[in-house]
């Protein structure tokens, strides 16, 4: 992710970075909790030995976080 990257609220400039985590990081369309993540899209997949680490644009301003998911699964 190269140059000046603006936040889709706010228009502030969004620092680029990376996100992590030792768990996978998956998607729902509902806003219900659940017990189990069975079935659902896993954005990020669990770490094994070592973490990932997935380029990300951040706003400081309004906690919005931006990464793209599909380069990084190991499907």
């Amino acid at each position: 992710m190269d140059g000046v990257v603006k936040c889709p609220e706010c228009v502030n400039e969004l620092k680029q970075g990376y996100i992590f985590s030792p768990r996978r990081i998956c998607w729902s369309d509902s806003p219900d909790s659940i017990f189990a993540d069975f079935g659902s899209e896993i954005l990020i997949g669990d770490a094994w030995v070592k973490v990932k680490k997935t380029p990300a644009l951040r706003c400081e301003e309004c906690n919005i976080v931006i990464f793209k998911h599909k380069d990084n699964n190991d499907e």
